[in-house]
């Protein structure tokens, strides 16, 4: 079993964090330590799923977790489907004056083509990474996306309304 746990802060609202994370990050600089970031899906409920993703050099590794339950804020996660035998993570997120503290727990058995030693040797390198500004970048797009299928739309609307 190889278990991870990371708090960090944000300088942002914990209505905001949670928000943003429901965004996957639009690019990230990767560097000599591997990364996991994860998404939040737009509710947070139980059946609910939750994107990972760690990324070590040129190696990537994806898998997908199931909300189990929400006890006390703190989400529960199972998995879904992935690259392990077991995998449970929880999270929470508390306001503390102006920041947000993102608290994350995570715990792997058995693996499918690494051994567990070496996967062992990769998240004691690993930091839970949440990409804020790529986060909000991506947010931009896709709402710069929503309101131009918006717009044509509505031309489109405009277009047959007028038409013959």
């Amino acid at each position: 079993m190889v278990q991870m746990s990371q708090t960090s802060w944000q300088d942002i609202s914990l209505a905001d964090v949670k928000e943003i994370l429901t965004f996957a990050p639009l690019n990230l600089a990767i560097g000599a330590n591997p990364v996991l970031h994860y998404t939040l899906p737009k509710e947070l409920v139980a059946g609910e799923k939750i994107k990972y993703t760690l990324v070590a050099g040129f190696k990537t590794i994806t898998w997908t977790g199931i909300i189990g339950a929400i006890n006390e804020g703190k989400l529960m996660v199972r998995l879904e489907k992935g690259p392990f035998r077991g995998f449970t993570a929880t999270h929470w997120y508390e306001a503390e004056g102006s920041f947000t503290a993102c608290c994350d727990e995570f715990t792997f058995q058995g693996f499918t083509d690494i051994s567990e030693s070496t996967f062992k040797d990769l998240i004691d390198k690993t930091h839970v990474i949440y990409a804020m500004d790529s986060r909000k970048a991506a947010r931009e797009v896709e709402l710069s996306v929503e309101a131009k299928k918006q717009t044509q739309s509505f031309e489109s609307l405009d277009s047959s309304a007028t038409a013959g």
